[in-house]
C-alpha cells in the first residue's frame, strides 16, 4: 500500500493547529490539579482544610478521573472524539468554578470529583484525537502538548501563589476566558476524527476531512483508502480485544509496563515533594492573611517536570521515540542510585542539595520518558481497539498512581528513605529492561501501517521488529 506522502502534506502545519487548540483546553484542569497539590491546607479563600482534609481531596480527584476514563471509552467509542471534549471541558470549567467559590467541603469534594471525572473523559478524547488527525512526521509533538499543556496550568497556579489573595482568582478568571473562546473555536472549527468517521460508516464525510486536513485529494483518498483497510472486520472493543491474541497480548504489555512505571516512583517521589509545601492560615474573615512556608523544592520540582516535557517534546523530531524512552528511563535510574548513595551519607547541607539536585534530574529524565512511552502507546493501538486499548493503559496508570500514593508512606515507614528508593531502582530497572526487549517503535509511519506490522507478528517477543525506518 502507498506509504509515501507527498511534500505538500508533509510540510503541512495545519493538523497541528488544531492539536495546539485541543491541548491548549487541558490548562483548566492543570490550574485546578496544581492549585490542589500547592495548596495543601487550603482550598479555596473561604475554605480551610486539615490535611486529612487535603488528603481526601487528591484521592476524590484521582478517583473522579479514574471513572472518567472508564466511561470515556464508551462515549468517545458511540459519539466521537469532538463532542466528548467539547462536553467534558465545559463540565470541568464549570466545576473548577465551583470549587474555587465552594462554601463548604462537601461542595468542593463534590466539585473535585467532577473535575476528576471531566479530565479523564478529557485525557482520552484528546489523545484519540491527536494522534488520528496529525501527520506520521509530527504526532510525537503533536502528544506531548497535551501534558505540556496541563503542566503550563499547574505552572500558572503555583505562580498565582504569590499574592495569595487577589491573583489565584484573577489567573482562574483568564484561564476560564480562554477557555470558553477555545471551545467556542473548537465547535465552530475542528472537524471531527477521519478514522472515528470512517470506521463509523462515513466514508465521504472521512474523505472530506482528511482533504481539509491535508489540502490534497490525492494524498486524502489513499489515507482513506488504508483506513478502510484496516476497518473491515465486525467486532470492536472489548469483542475485538476477546477475538484478537495479538493484540490481547499487547494490552496486557502495555498495562503491566504503565502500572510498573507508577510503582517505580514516577508519580510517588514528586507527590513526596509537592507534599514538602504548606500553607498555615491566620484568620478566614473578610481580609484574610496567610503565613506562607514556600519551600524552593516545590518550585524546583514543578519547573523540573515542565522542562521535561518542554525538552523531550523538542527532542521527538530528532531521536526515536523508543531511544529517548530507553534513554532517558536509563538516565532517571542512575540518578535514582545516585540518590541512593547519597543517602548513606552522613546527614548535611551539602547533602541535602545533592539529594534534590539528583531528585530534579532524576524527574526531568523519566516525566518526559513516561510522556513518550504513552505516545507511543496510543500510536500502537489498531482502530477498531484504539478506544479500548488506551483507556484500559490510562487505567492501569490510574491505579499504579494510587498504588505508588498509598504505599510509598508505608515503604519509608518500614524499610526508610534508602529501601523505598531501592525497591523503586529494581521495580525502574525491569521497567527498562522490558522496553529494551518488547517495545516497538512506530517511527513515523502512519497509524495504519504500524497496526498492520503489529497484526502481523505472530509473538510478543516480534513486536520489536517494528524498530525500523519507515519506509
Amino acid at each position: 500500500m502507498p506509504q509515501q506522502r507527498s511534500a505538500l502534506s508533509e510540510g503541512s502545519l495545519w493538523p497541528l493547529s488544531y492539536a495546539l487548540l485541543v491541548a491548549s483546553l487541558g490548562m483548566i484542569f492543570g490550574y485546578d490539579l496544581g492549585s490542589i497539590f500547592i495548596s495543601v491546607d487550603h482550598g479555596t479563600e473561604f475554605l480551610i482544610l486539615a490535611e486529612t482534609k487535603s488528603d481526601i481531596l487528591v484521592g476524590t480527584y484521582i478517583l473522579g478521573f479514574i471513572i472518567g476514563v472508564f466511561v470515556s471509552g464508551y462515549v468517545t467509542y458511540g459519539s466521537g472524539r469532538k463532542i466528548t471534549i467539547v462536553a467534558s471541558v465545559t463540565v470541568g470549567a464549570l466545576a473548577a468554578l465551583a470549587s474555587l467559590v465552594a462554601p463548604n467541603f462537601s461542595v468542593l469534594l463534590s466539585s473535585e470529583l467532577a473535575i476528576g471525572f471531566s479530565f479523564g473523559l478529557y485525557f482520552l478524547a484528546a489523545a484519540l484525537y491527536i494522534s488520528e488527525v496529525t501527520l506520521p512526521s509530527y504526532r510525537p509533538f503533536a502528544f506531548a502538548l497535551l501534558p505540556t499543556a496541563a503542566c503550563a496550568g499547574a505552572m500558572s497556579a503555583m505562580l498565582s501563589l504569590i499574592d495569595i489573595d487577589e491573583l489565584p482568582l484573577i489567573v482562574f478568571s483568564i484561564l476560564l476566558t480562554c477557555t470558553i473562546v477555545g471551545i467556542s473555536f473548537v465547535l465552530v472549527k475542528l472537524p471531527e476524527s477521519p478514522r472515528y468517521l470512517a470506521l463509523s460508516g462515513s466514508s465521504d464525510a472521512a474523505l472530506a476531512v482528511l482533504f481539509k486536513l491535508r489540502h490534497d485529494m490525492g494524498v486524502a483518498a489513499r489515507e482513506l483508502a488504508e483506513i478502510n483497510e484496516c476497518c473491515r472486520g465486525e467486532t470492536r472493543g472489548f469483542e475485538f480485544f476477546l477475538q484478537n491474541t495479538t493484540y490481547r497480548r499487547l494490552i496486557f504489555f502495555l498495562c503491566l509496563i504503565t502500572f510498573m512505571c507508577n510503582s517505580a516512583g514516577i508519580t510517588a517521589i514528586p507527590s513526596l515533594l509537592l507534599g514538602s509545601m504548606t500553607v498555615v492560615v491566620i484568620s478566614a474573615g473578610p481580609n484574610p492573611s496567610y503565613i506562607l512556608d514556600n519551600n524552593i523544592v516545590v518550585y524546583c520540582t514543578y519547573t523540573a517536570i515542565f522542562v521535561s516535557l518542554i525538552l523531550h517534546a523538542l527532542l521527538v523530531n530528532y531521536l526515536p521515540r523508543r531511544t529517548q524512552v530507553l534513554g532517558s528511563f536509563a538516565i532517571g535510574l542512575i540518578c535514582l542510585i545516585l540518590t541512593i548513595a547519597l543517602t548513606l551519607l552522613p546527614d548535611g547541607y551539602l547533602q541535602r542539595w545533592l539529594i534534590t539536585g539528583c531528585t530534579m534530574l532524576y524527574l526531568i529524565a523519566v516525566t518526559g520518558a513516561f510522556v513518550a512511552y504513552l505516545g507511543i502507546c496510543c500510536d500502537l493501538m489498531p482502530i477498531r481497539g484504539r478506544e479500548f486499548g488506551l483507556a484500559a493503559i490510562i487505567l492501569s496508570h490510574s491505579m499504579g498512581l494510587l498504588f505508588g500514593l498509598q504505599s510509598c508512606m508505608p515503604l519509608i515507614h518500614n524499610f526508610g528513605i534508602t529501601g523505598f528508593l531501592s525497591i523503586c531502582a529494581g521495580i525502574s530497572l525491569m521497567v527498562w529492561y522490558l522496553c529494551y526487549q518488547y517495545l516497538p517503535d512506530p517511527g513515523h509511519n502512519s497509524l495504519e501501517v504500524t497496526e498492520m506490522r503489529i497484526m502481523s507478528a505472530p509473538s510478543l517477543s516480534r513486536l520489536s521488529r517494528l524498530n525500523q525506518p519507515s519506509l
